[in-house]
């Protein structure tokens, strides 16, 4: 996530306006980058854009609230944190349709429009390299799940050793009974996690040869994603905006496939190359991030 310098200013009296920058979109021969949806960003004010020298940046006025808290002061909420990154991420997807968007770190504030053509100027060659990385491109996020059990039950049928070891079971005494069923359990645990690591390797080799570029990102436990089986998997990939009915059609074609041995994925997207965007503005961190 590219990230832009932000304001270092202290205080800020109640009524001052600030420029807050969601994302970087290269310019139309001729063009001036005004061209974008009738939205609204951060506290409704409607978006607009800042050009310099081929680029620019898509941004919106921010104002210090009634209150006089200052925009790091509100990030302090949870629930307000929450709107306002919804609100920045909402503007990115709206302007992903029909252009190439660099997008910008959550939280990248500048004092007026001078301060931020000035970073464009700065930075040009990196954004400009950064653009071409990732034109004509969205970000698709592919996690990958696996019912256990179902597996379990599938490798119990399938699995010329586990059914080996079974057959012994019916002229075993009770004593050896017990420790043919527990090395049953085990061998059927190793089996599965060497199917499911085969399984995301090769979802991932065919994935990423309809895509651009791959990201991992870290597992999920079930407390995050809300579901009853096992994330394998989580990436994000890179594809071309004219392979991506090619590359979803890819995805339901793989999981009919091995649905029945209990593997199943989510598909998220298109976003603005969250992951791809490994370009930085300087600045400070702020300790907000965004991503898929």
């Amino acid at each position: 996530m590219m990230q832009l310098e932000s304001d270092e200013t202290g205080h800020m009296s109640v009524g001052v306006q600030r420029v807050y920058v969601y994302g970087i979109i290269r310019l139309e021969e001729g063009g001036d980058g005004s061209s974008l949806p009738p939205i609204s960003g951060l506290a409704g004010n409607p978006i607009r854009t800042v050009a310099s020298n081929g680029l620019a940046a898509i941004v919106s006025a921010l104002a210090t609230p009634a209150t006089g808290l200052r925009f790091e002061e509100e990030l302090k909420s949870p629930e307000r944190a929450r709107s306002l990154i919804l609100d920045h991420h909402h503007v990115l997807r709206r302007t992903i349709d029909d252009r190439t968007v660099l997008p910008v770190r959550f939280g990248a504030l500048f004092p007026d429009d001078m301060s931020v053509a000035d970073a464009l100027g700065e930075h040009h060659r990196d954004l400009v390299e950064a653009l071409e990385r990732v034109d004509g491109a969205r970000e698709w996020g592919v996690k990958i799940f696996c019912d256990r059990s179902v597996l379990s039950r599938h490798l119990s049928e399938e699995s010329p050793a586990i059914c080996a070891i079974r057959g012994e079971l019916s002229a075993a005494t009770d004593g050896r009974a017990f420790f043919l069923r527990r090395r049953i359990a085990r061998l059927g645990e190793e089996e599965a996690q060497h199917v499911i690591e085969q399984h995301v390797d090769s979802v991932k080799h065919s994935l990423c040869a309809a895509s651009r570029g791959e990201s991992a990102m870290k597992l999920q436990p079930a407390a995050v994603h809300g579901r009853a089986d096992e994330m394998v998997w989580n990436g994000a990939l890179l594809v071309d905006r004219q392979a991506e009915r090619h590359f979803l059609t890819l995805v339901d074609d793989l999981l009919e496939v091995h649905a029945p041995r209990g593997f199943d994925y989510e598909i998220t997207g298109p976003w603005p190359p969250f992951s791809f965007a490994d370009c930085r503005l300087g600045g400070r961190e702020n300790g907000c991030s965004n991503g898929t």
